[in-house]
């Protein structure tokens, strides 16, 4: 006999049930982002893949005929525990292989398989309770669908910003235990073998209770075991991993999603081939715009100049920003160029009234900050929002401004280096105006490169590129631009600068007059190069054609 209450903890499972579902998808393609890099295909595919297998799962569910109730809490156990340890083993196989992809795949495809497996059997358990299919398929569905929107709400605005992915893997999967307790509970008369599945569930809350306790401590040992040198810092955060480590020597590395931003042996080699280029070559530097580069390093060379009135620095992630500006290695790195920052958090133009909030120095003696470089007269503004939402509504104009923007290997970055980017760019510039756009690599990512020049040239920008090796990155790549100039004007005063401050770590005259020569054939596409749009992102092609041939 079916006990009265068992219609409505079916309706309240399949609530769980689809937040849990969605949250799973989630889960698994925020890894593969996270190991494979900002690669949104990547994403989509492990979506797809799963709504696949939830197909199969459909189909599978038809040959079992007995013991429905049994086999629903089973499903529930095993989707607990495989989906809960997903991310986690995913992580400790990335660590030691270099397949790892193929076990994301067998996650995503069997998860998706049990989830697809969980809404017929319920519809046919609920039968028991609603005879006519119409309603059946209402409270079933209309559960799943209420409980899909709950769980984006809840991954995207809680869990994504406030728990580690391996942990919420592990806490999923207490929800999926949660509701085979409650079923065996509930469906005491008619489960087959109570015993068994009791058993089965508390083994399987036992081992995913662990893993929620140790799942961050797993994670990090995880990280440090592809990692050369001891990790002092790591933070997961909406947009992306963040992992600090140091060398016993004090050499300091940052990896933004495991690939690595910079070294500090040799970033001043780009940050200055980036910034002082164009500040050289700028009629005015009062007024500079600098997009992206929250670590506080481009910003550091532009407070090298006294006459910079002031600088706005706009960053995506908040996060990023407020680790660059207290954590005690990025600080002396970036010689605490936050230090003065006023720091608003808004979503439209920094000019508009947003939340300010200073940027201190925490866990800091003033002692330990005596040889540090501090700017009091530069006002620095930093907007943490997406630069493309920031630039159209963004007041005032920019005598140099400096794209440092993540390589464009996804769609959210192959828009900051479109046409449509530049354009808007160009009208917040004044008369004369330079920028300097940082262009991957040159040697490596040729296509990518020229792609970058020719759509800067698209907008209306005179270009020039230039390069130099930075040993931790290999070849890398820049492009110097301008409005109103001939290229040949502005390569030549490239050629020829006189006026670079003295204060420079790397960076002189000659470097930068060597580094816009390039070898016989780096400037000559392999094919016809399109400028690259938001509407037709070619860059990304180029890009992922690059790094495929390496």
């Amino acid at each position: 006999m079916f006990p009265r209450a068992g219609r409505y903890i079916l309706i309240a499972s399949m609530f769980v049930m689809g937040a849990c579902g969605i949250i799973y998808e989630y889960v698994l393609s925020v890894v593969a982002n996270y190991l494979i890099g900002s690669n949104f295909e990547e994403m989509f595919l492990i979506i797809g893949m799963m709504m696949f297998a939830m197909g199969l799962g459909s189909m599978m569910q038809q040959r079992l005929e007995k013991n429905l109730v049994d086999r629903f809490l089973l499903i529930e156990i095993v989707l607990g525990l495989v989906g809960g340890a997903a991310p986690m083993v995913v992580y400790g196989i990335f660590a030691v292989s270099e397949s790892f992809s193929v076990f994301l795949y067998f996650f995503a495809i069997n998860i998706g398989v049990l989830i697809g497996m969980e809404i017929p059997i319920l519809i046919r358990i609920n039968k028991e309770y609603v005879k006519q299919l119409r309603i059946n398929l209402s409270e079933i569905l209309s559960m799943d669908y209420v409980g899909s929107l709950v769980g984006a709400i809840l991954f995207v605005y809680v869990l994504l910003t406030h728990v580690t992915i391996a942990r919420i893997g592990f806490i999923l999967g207490l929800f999926n235990i949660a509701i085979a307790i409650v079923g065996l509970v509930v469906f005491r008369t008619v489960v087959k073998r109570p015993r068994v599945l009791t058993f089965a569930a508390a083994a399987a809350a036992t081992i995913l209770g662990i893993g929620v306790i140790n799942a961050d401590d797993w994670s990090a040992a995880a990280e440090q075991r592809y990692l050369k040198d001891p990790i002092v810092f790591r933070e997961t955060t909406q947009y992306q991993n963040i992992i600090l480590t140091r060398r016993a020597d004090g050499l300091i590395r940052l990896f933004l999603n495991r690939h690595l931003q910079f070294c500090s042996a040799d970033e001043k080699i780009y940050h200055e081939l980036l910034v002082h280029p164009a500040m050289s070559m700028a009629p005015s530097r009062a007024s500079v715009l600098i997009l992206g580069g929250g670590d506080g390093l481009a910003l550091r060379e532009v407070l090298r100049y006294d006459d910079v009135e002031s600088v706005t620095l706009v960053d995506i992630d908040p996060a990023m920003v407020r680790f660059a500006s207290t954590e005690p290695h990025m600080v002396r790195i970036n010689h605490n160029a936050f230090g003065d920052a006023r720091v608003r958090h808004v979503t439209g133009p920094v000019e508009s009234d947003g939340e300010k909030q200073q940027v201190g120095l925490v866990g800091l003696r003033r002692t330990q900050l005596n040889h540090l470089e501090f700017h009091p007269t530069a006002e620095v503004d930093v907007a943490t929002l997406d630069a493309a939402a920031f630039l159209p509504d963004a007041a005032g104009s920019f005598d140099v401004a400096f794209l440092d923007f993540p390589d464009p290997s996804s769609v959210p970055l192959a828009k900051l280096f479109s046409k449509d980017m530049y354009l808007e760019l160009r009208r917040k510039l004044k008369p004369g105006a330079i920028i300097a756009v940082q262009s991957t690599s040159p040697f490596q990512a040729k296509n990518v490169f020229l792609c970058i020049g020719e759509t800067l040239r698209a907008a209306g920008f005179a270009a020039v590129p230039y390069h130099h090796v930075v040993p931790s990155m290999s070849e890398w790549g820049f492009h110097l631009a301008s409005i109103g100039a001939e290229e040949s004007v502005l390569l030549d005063k490239m050629r020829n600068i006189d006026n670079l401050i003295d204060t420079t770590e790397f960076v002189t005259p000659e470097v930068i007059a060597s580094s816009t020569v390039f070898g016989k054939g780096w400037l000559t596409p392999d094919f016809q190069i399109e400028p690259n749009s938001k509407m037709h992102p070619v860059i990304l092609q180029y890009f992922r054609h690059a790094w495929r041939m390496l």
